[in-house]
This record gives C-alpha cells, sequence and structure tokens, in this order.
C-alpha cells in the first residue's frame, strides 16, 4: 500500500510539475503571440498615429491583464484562476483582440496565443462558446466588418476553424481533467493510508493487550496460585506449637492471594471478556444483572437512543466505569435500588448510573470529589474528551455520570 501510494505520489507530483510547465508554455505562447504583432504594428507606417499607440496600448493591457490573471492562478491548488475572474479576462482579450484587428490584419497573430488561452481558463462550455465567438467575429471582419458582402464559402472556412478549435481545447481539457483527477485519487489514497495506519495502530494496542493479559494469567497468576497452595500444605505441616512461623505463612499467604487479585484484575482490565464477542449494550445489561444476583440488590440496565460503534477503547471505560460505580454502591451507598442508563445522544454517549442508598455522608454534589476509583474513571473519560460528573444527597441516593464525545 505504502509503496502504490509513492509511486502515486511521484508520479502526481511529476504531473503537476508538468502541468505547471505546461501552462507556463501557452502563457509564453501568448505573450510572444500578442508582443510580436504589437511590435509590428508600431512599424507600419501607414497607420495613423492614434492608431499605432492604440494598438500598442492594448497589446500592453493584455499582455498586463494575462500577467495578474496567471499570478492568481499560480496561487491555485490546480493551478487555474477561478471563473469570476478568468471570464471578465477572456471577454477583455476577445474585445481587445477584435479592437486590434479592426485597425490592421496583422493582428490576426494573437489568435496563436488567444486560442489556447480561452480553453485554458474557462470550463470547456464557456470556451466553445468562446471560440465560436471568435470565429464568428474573424468572418465579421472579413466580410460585413470590411465593407464586403456576406460570403458563405469564408463563413464556413471559419466556422470549420471554430470547430477545430473546439477539438483543440477538448484536448487541453482532458489533460487538464486528468491532473485534477490524479490528485484526487492521490488526496484520498493518503487519507486511506491515514485510516490505515490508525486501524493497524488499533489493532496492535487491542494484540497487545492481548498478549500481556495472556501473558500475565499465564505466569504470575498461575505463580501466586502455586505459591497460595506451597503456603497451605507448609501451614498444615506445622506443629501446633510453632504459632510464629504459622503466623509468617498466613501473612505470606495473604499477601499472594492479594496479589493474585491485583494480577486478576490488570488481566480483566487489558482483556475485558464481556466486550469480545457482545455489544458495549449487551456487556451492561450482563454485567448489572450479575451484580444484582450477588448482592441481592435489584439493579436495572436500559439503553437509549440508538446504539452506535465506539472506539473499542470507548467501550473498555465505559464499561470499567458501571463496574466502578456499582462496586461503589455496594461497599458504601446501601442501596435498595439500582438503575443504569446507557444513552446515545447524536454527538455523545452518557453512562447513568443512579442508586437509592445514603449518599455521600452529606457531600455538596461536586464534579471533583470522590475517591481513588472515582478519579480514575475520571481520568479514563479525561483521555477521550469526556468528563466525569458526581451528584449526591444526604439519604437521596447518589448518581455518577460519565459523558463521552463519540466523535472521540
Amino acid at each position: 500500500m505504502s509503496d502504490i501510494l509513492a509511486r502515486i505520489r511521484t508520479d502526481g507530483e511529476q504531473n503537476s510539475h508538468f502541468w505547471r510547465r505546461f501552462q507556463l508554455l501557452w502563457s509564453a505562447l501568448f505573450v510572444l503571440a500578442v508582443g510580436a504583432p504589437a511590435a509590428l504594428g508600431w512599424q507600419i507606417t501607414a497607420q495613423f498615429p492614434e492608431q499605432r499607440r492604440l494598438g500598442l496600448i492594448l497589446c500592453l493591457l493584455m499582455i498586463g491583464a494575462h500577467l495578474v490573471v496567471q499570478w492568481l492562478a499560480y496561487q491555485t491548488e490546480f493551478g487555474r484562476a477561478r471563473l469570476r475572474v478568468s471570464l471578465p479576462y477572456i471577454v477583455f482579450v476577445i474585445a481587445a483582440w477584435f479592437f486590434l484587428v479592426r485597425i490592421s490584419p496583422i493582428y490576426y497573430l494573437v489568435l496563436f496565443g488567444l486560442f489556447s488561452q480561452i480553453y485554458i481558463m474557462l470550463p470547456l462550455s464557456y470556451a466553445s462558446a468562446g471560440a465560436l465567438a471568435v470565429a464568428g467575429l474573424m468572418a465579421y471582419n472579413q466580410t460585413i466588418g470590411s465593407g464586403d458582402d456576406f460570403s458563405w464559402q469564408i463563413g464556413l472556412i471559419y466556422l470549420l476553424m471554430g470547430v477545430a478549435s473546439v477539438v483543440l481545447g477538448a484536448w487541453i481539457h482532458a489533460i487538464i481533467r486528468k491532473s485534477e483527477e490524479r490528485r484526487e485519487l492521490l488526496d484520498q489514497l493518503q487519507a486511506t493510508q491515514v485510516e490505515l495506519a490508525e486501524a493497524e495502530r488499533r489493532a496492535g494496542v487491542l494484540a497487545e493487550r492481548q498478549r500481556l493479559a495472556h501473558e500475565i494469567h499465564d505466569t504470575l497468576a498461575q505463580g501466586f496460585i502455586s505459591i497460595i497452595m506451597h503456603l497451605e500444605t507448609a501451614e498444615q505441616s506445622l506443629p501446633a506449637t510453632d504459632s510464629e512461623t504459622a503466623h509468617q505463612l498466613r501473612q505470606a499467604k495473604e499477601t499472594a492471594r492479594h496479589n493474585l487479585q491485583q494480577a486478576r484484575r490488570v488481566v480483566a482490565d487489558l482483556r475485558p471478556e464481556s466486550l469480545e464477542n457482545d455489544s458495549l449494550p449487551a456487556a451492561l445489561e450482563r454485567t448489572v444483572q450479575r451484580w444484582s444476583q450477588q448482592h441481592g440488590i435489584l439493579a436495572t440496565m436500559q439503553t437509549t437512543g440508538t446504539p452506535l460503534p465506539l472506539h473499542p477503547d470507548v467501550d473498555v471505560t465505559l464499561l470499567r466505569a458501571t463496574q466502578e460505580a456499582l462496586a461503589n454502591i455496594h461497599k458504601h451507598a446501601q442501596a435498595q435500588n439500582v438503575t443504569v442508563t446507557l444513552s446515545y445522544m447524536g454527538d455523545s454517549v452518557l453512562l447513568d448510573v443512579q442508586d437509592d442508598g445514603v449518599g455521600l455522608n452529606g457531600a455538596k454534589p461536586s464534579p471533583f470529589g470522590g475517591g481513588f476509583g472515582l478519579q480514575a474513571m475520571r481520568e479514563r473519560a479525561a483521555q477521550f474528551g469526556g468528563e466525569l460528573l458526581l451528584e449526591s444527597e444526604p439519604g437521596g441516593g447518589t448518581t455518577v455520570v460519565v459523558k463521552i464525545p463519540i466523535g472521540a
């Protein structure tokens, strides 16, 4: 994927540079096509001085306007001026050219640069109309404009010239369109590469968590279990009179049990099995039901809004927040009823855990209070731009709210 993108990026840059050079070539051709007739027209002594000055002024104005529009076009992404700039410019150039050819036929040389500018600066439909208008002005100037009768033969010749210019313009526009399509493709591939890299990073994080969970379970946890079993065996073989050694063994056994619980907790944090095969609402429902059965407290779970897929880490954060809130209720709240609500609110997801317990001992409602467990919940939510709010009244229960933007 990276190699393909690199090749396309290189081709796109080369194509862009080619188009810049191609555009500069047409620009130089236009300046030459206007400058040469201006110099030649100044040498024609048969013209009136006013005509010579007017011809020179119009040519200089055309070159000046062209350079300004080219500078504006060069600032854009694709090297093309906006229509509100290019259309008045082309109308002015055509009008100026028509006045020039009314002064002297030498200014027909301007057409060598004019046709290319029409098709480079304008969309194909506008450019075709402009080219046909130029052909019509030429036919007019060669017949009625010069005092002669209109000739169908001359009109047909100029019509064919206009059609040929349309074909040329279609070719120029095909080059422009191909350049723009390649650049759009490059942008899309770059965006896809960013998404792919992010997906690979997330997959790598999840895979590493799975690996660490397995390693801790198969080494540390099993090692603590083995230590506990050996300590229990040693404790049973001690004489009843050796109370000091028995005490030390009990202390070692309790320490091993405590560290075993910590190891299991780390494994659970790294790999929440409830989220491996189920959605977040289903995992929360099962967690709430299991907690209610274990502790004999009525607990209900409900989901509002349309469930949306979230980042896996956000799912883990909300599951852990629910587990921590339920653990705090069991330890401190003395509640009889608990309600857990998961709400999808368009731009955010809201977890609400409410109980009817004793409250936080008269503490005022605060979004900053709480112990270590609540602080950990707050830090988890903050990682995704979320927040934790805590509301409580003495004897009025406690509500824990975790809000995380879905965009996170």
